[in-house]
């Protein structure tokens, strides 16, 4: 059976994904993000509340609501890769990758000997993808984060890295790394051109190796600008936010305001 990794094809293709991000643990969240018709939602493993017990469950859910399944693993280990892969993950974002050579190592542990060093156990991976070929089951997408200084130094090499599929700038890490206010909102004019020159470097880094630029957003509208400014894979939504803005605003047309 051949694997099919919708935004892993869609990319290599010259195309855009939309996605969302999972703070919470919850499967019905994830079923729920997914229904919304989001090319892939991402189990935030860094941040979230999610551990390595909680993807099988969460992967099937995302999968069942018509998404591509992701993670954010907790660091860029070998061990935490291979977990998330065994269990079903399409596609792998690393976080804090500041140089090619972790990006080499985060493509090495996605692949088997002998391109790689990924451990053979596709424990749930096999069952969920009707497979256990490893030709099939490298079909993953490896996204470095870039989110800091060295990151945005080293960017074109980290996007020129053999096995590389996209590139995810974290602004918010990326700011306080350059010495910048992290809040957009708070950004003074003068950081703002700095921090947009930035990620507009590493969007073209991208653009030059021929792998998709891709930024986490805070909501749709970020998203859409940043579809519009050539990047090619967004964050339009987190659960959480979603979530508590939603709440917010509805207590606030109940109470007259």
């Amino acid at each position: 059976m051949s694997i099919s990794n919708p935004i892993l094809e869609r990319w290599q293709a010259g195309g855009s994904a939309v996605g969302a991000w999972l703070m919470s643990r919850d499967p019905f969240a994830a079923e729920m993000l997914a229904s919304c018709g989001y090319d892939f939602v991402v189990v935030d493993q860094q941040h979230g509340l999610s551990g390595v017990a909680d993807l099988p469950v969460l992967f099937a859910a995302i999968t069942a609501g018509g998404s591509v399944p992701v993670t954010r693993v907790p660091a860029n280990d070998f061990s935490h890769i291979g977990r998330a892969l065994d269990l079903g993950a399409l596609g792998i974002i690393l976080p804090m990758v500041d140089t090619a050579d972790e990006a080499a190592a985060a493509v090495s542990a996605c692949r088997y000997a002998p391109a790689g060093e990924r451990s053979y156990a596709p424990t749930r991976a096999k069952v969920a993808f009707g497979t256990a070929d490893p030709g099939q089951l490298e079909r993953v997408a490896v996204i470095p984060q870039i989110e800091t200084a060295e990151g945005l130094a080293n960017a074109a090499a980290i996007a020129a890295t053999p096995g590389v599929a996209a590139i995810l700038v974290g602004p918010f890490d990326l700011a306080l790394s350059m010495g910048l206010t992290a809040d957009p909102a708070a950004r003074p004019a003068e950081e703002a051109a700095q921090h947009a020159a930035a990620v507009d470097a590493i969007r073209q880094a991208c653009d030059a190796a021929g792998v998709a630029p891709g930024i986490y957003c805070l909501d749709g509208a970020g998203a859409r600008a940043n579809l519009d400014r050539g990047f090619r894979m967004v964050i339009a939504v987190t659960d959480t936010d979603a979530l508590r803005g939603a709440a917010v605003r509805e207590l606030a047309i109940a109470r007259g305001g």
